[in-house]
């Protein structure tokens, strides 16, 4: 009797939890075919790089409905509110950025995508920084129809970049002969990506007395990261164009109290001339 009462109650209790696990799978199909959409941030990480020039600049973070159900059904607009995650935030508002809004609306005329401006601020930051400081924001709530926010999050680096202009007219010099003493007239000019041109790349090796090779400018385009030169090969004649490699810029720097600039060269090309050299450049 003792283990007819053990089997009788083993199978009550096996029919109820299988019961049990059948009503919570259909509820929980139910829940999710008439369930809310997600409202999301495009991306989870994004850089904000900006000069530090004492100017403001202005960035967009993108916002999207991302569904799961058929937005297609879907005729109201969404407000979203966003604010920032204080524990895993370094960014200081008013000195490092400026949030103009903190509530935008997804409009169905827009297929449910806006864009949350976000001011980099540059005045009296000096770059690079140590550490470049995050503000990640959070979506903390949503006013339409069937729709909350996602627990994704947006880490957004801050990422100041020094000022410097090299543009002007200098003279050019260089030790890699006795004539590359002499001074050479030429101009360094801004490129539309940042980089900067110069007329006369390799100061005045090729061209200008310590070659043979008279009126050879051997221009190039060099970029300026915070007082140093980096490396490069694009030159008329270096490696980037030319297999001999003339010129080759191994690195440098800018100093923009003395408004002069320095490179280190190499050329592989032939032994005849001297294997490295560096180039001076006066602003005038």
């Amino acid at each position: 009797m003792k283990n007819f009462i053990k089997i009788l109650a083993l199978t009550i209790f096996v029919s109820f939890s299988a019961t049990s696990c059948i009503l919570d799978d259909e509820a929980l199909t139910d829940t999710f075919n008439d369930g809310s959409n997600f409202v999301s941030f495009s991306t989870s990480a994004q850089n904000l790089s900006a000069v530090a020039d004492g100017q403001e600049y202005t960035f967009g973070v993108v916002v999207e409905l991302q569904g799961p159900n058929n937005l297609a059904g879907m005729t109201e607009d969404v407000v979203v509110n966003v604010a920032p995650v204080a524990s895993e935030t370094t960014a200081v508002a008013g000195v490092n950025y400026v949030l103009p809004m903190t509530s935008i609306t997804l409009k169905r005329s827009e297929n449910y995508i806006a864009t949350l401006p976000i001011t980099v601020i540059t005045d009296g930051i000096i770059a690079p920084l140590a550490v470049n400081p995050v503000l990640t924001l959070e979506l903390t709530s949503t006013a339409g129809p069937n729709v909350i926010p996602s627990s994704k999050t947006n880490t957004l680096t801050f990422v100041y970049q020094c000022f410097a202009d090299l543009s002007g007219d200098y003279l050019a010099t260089n030790d890699g002969c006795a004539n590359g003493a002499i001074p050479k007239p030429t101009t360094i000019e801004a490129n539309a990506d940042g980089s900067w041109f110069i007329a006369i790349g390799d100061g005045g090796f090729l061209g200008y007395g310590c070659t043979g090779n008279p009126g050879l400018d051997n221009f190039a385009n060099i970029t300026e990261l915070c007082g140093d030169i980096l490396p490069t090969g694009n030159l008329q004649f270096g490696s980037a164009n030319f297999s001999g490699a003339i010129g080759d810029i191994q690195g440098g720097t800018w100093d923009p109290i003395t408004s002069t600039l320095t490179m280190n060269h190499t050329q592989t090309f032939t032994t005849n001339w001297a294997g490295a050299w560096t180039s001076t450049y006066v602003r005038q």
